[in-house]
């Protein structure tokens, strides 16, 4: 019995009582603490069986992460030994593939890597085809395509039954029976033919078809809403302002000018039959004949400009032809208009005539021809075929006498200068023009690109192809044609 504890017979209790409440208090105590150790040692099982999934996770993203690296053997292997056993965040182990992908960069930078270390110029199926495809046409493939060497097709049949598996020739797609799947025919040709157009129109603009380009301003537009003509140049010079004065308002001219958009185009049937006949040479001529088609349309536009209504143009806003001999003093009067046969000394008179154009401020009474000269001498010289040589002549002086002068012309020929119009027929007139860049007078806008695009509509579910037995090759262009400015214009109708 502990010592302060004095039992005392008046209270009433067993001598033993106190005795037994205590021992009973430590063993509940004892209980409590025996509880709580058994909770504990559950808890630190669990955590060891979470660190082992853990760990095991970590292992996972550790070989996962290094197998896709491409990080060299030795490396990977380096990284592995810091990282594996433990359990780490997935940012330790992104930060620490960057790190090493930087130093091996930093260590192989300049050096030539050769065999498998290094996958280079590989092409897929899809490459493979088009390559074929473009060789078959006899066009220039994609830089990309430059080292494929695919097998040679023998054909436009042999492309079609490959792709399509329409050994019947019922027309649409029997995948079953197709020995290629991954390209559809109509794609593939139309890739291949959209090529040959662009070549084709190179090549008949080099032939004198893009004659037109140097003469005219091209520009994009967003939409097919019809649009309008913008002067330059109408403010003249800035007036002198004096001290503490005030501004004046400025007369901005305008173009009242405007042009609609004109969809071109049609198609050239690729029939089944022309498909089993094997005709790839026919094919390969459909483009071409579309590009010329287009190029010719838009040099014919053009030409019109000046040959249209018996050589005075079209009709502008203000009442006047394109080119007239009214003074410019006057509602719709140009004065670009001339009758005397192309020779130096009217060349000159022509030149003097569009420099001296006055610019156009207002197009309102009281600013008829009131603007400050315009200042720029024409740049270009427009004759028919039969006139090239005495425009050569006019403006080349020193091979008049040449011995060779076709050649030498041809030779000696600048971005401007002469330029022959395929279009004219009169053997007589001829026109002035001023750089485009620097007063443009003629706007070729365009909606989807100057040059044509080709569809080729071939599906199996086509009416044409269930109908006709044939795939349609359908080329289109919009374009418009504005003429915004008649000063950098002058013409020579001779009789």
């Amino acid at each position: 019995m502990p010592k302060d504890v004095e039992v005392k017979p008046e209270d009433g209790l067993s001598p033993v009582e106190p005795q037994l409440a205590a021992i009973e208090a430590n063993r509940e105590a004892a209980a409590e603490l025996l509880g709580e150790k058994q909770r504990l040692d559950a808890l630190e099982a669990q955590l060891a069986e979470s660190n082992t999934i853990l760990i095991a996770q970590c292992e996972h993203l550790l070989t996962s992460g290094l197998s896709t690296s491409r990080l060299p053997e030795v490396v990977q292997s380096r990284i592995r030994k810091s990282f594996e056993g433990r359990a780490f965040k997935a940012a330790e182990l992104t930060a620490a593939i960057a790190e090493a992908r930087e130093e091996v960069s930093v260590l192989t930078a300049g050096s030539l890597v050769k065999g498998p270390a290094r996958i280079h110029g590989m092409a897929s199926g899809e490459d493979q085809l088009q390559a074929a495809v473009d060789d078959m046409f006899g066009v220039p493939r994609d830089p990309a395509l430059a080292a494929v060497k695919p097998a040679r097709l023998s054909g436009i049949r042999e492309l079609y039954l490959m792709l399509t598996g329409d050994y019947d020739l019922r027309g649409g797609y029997h995948l079953e029976s197709a020995l290629a799947t991954t390209e559809d025919f109509t794609g593939l040709v139309k890739n291949a033919l959209n090529k040959v157009v662009s070549q084709q129109w190179e090549q008949l603009g080099k032939a004198g078809y893009d004659w037109w380009e140097r003469i005219v301003k091209v520009e994009h537009f967003n939409s097919l809403n019809d649009i309008t003509g913008i002067l330059m140049g109408t403010v003249g010079s800035l007036p002198e302002v004096a001290e503490r004065g005030e501004y004046t308002e400025l007369a901005i001219g305008d173009s009242p000018e405007t042009a609609s958009f004109t969809k071109y185009g049609g198609y050239l049937p690729l029939t089944l039959e022309l498909i089993d006949r094997d005709e790839t040479r026919k094919l390969r001529a459909y483009p071409v004949e579309l590009a010329n088609a287009s190029l010719r349309r838009i040099s014919g536009l053009i030409a019109a400009v000046f040959s249209s209504n018996s050589g005075v143009g079209p009709t502008m806003a203000d009442t006047g032809a394109l080119f007239n001999a009214t003074a410019v003093t006057t509602a719709g009067g140009h004065k670009n208009l001339l009758t005397t046969a192309l020779s130096a000394a009217e060349w000159e008179v022509v030149g003097a005539a569009v420099f001296n154009q006055p610019m156009l401020i207002k197009q309102a009474t009281d600013y008829y021809g009131t603007g400050d000269k315009m200042g720029i001498d024409p740049k270009f010289l427009l004759v028919p075929r039969v006139l090239r040589l005495t425009a050569m002549k006019i403006l080349y002086p020193s091979l008049e006498n040449a011995a060779n002068i076709y050649s030498q012309n041809l030779q000696q020929g600048k971005p401007g200068d002469v330029v022959v119009v395929p279009e004219w027929t009169d053997a007589n007139d001829w026109a002035a023009v001023v750089d485009p860049a620097i007063v443009p007078s003629i706007i070729v806008g365009e909606r989807f690109g100057v040059k044509p695009e080709i569809y080729i509509a071939g599906k199996d579910n086509d009416p044409a192809v269930f109908m006709n037995d044939e795939h349609r090759i359908k080329v289109r262009m919009f374009n418009a044609v504005l003429v915004q400015d008649f000063r950098p214009l002058h013409k020579s109708n001779v009789a």
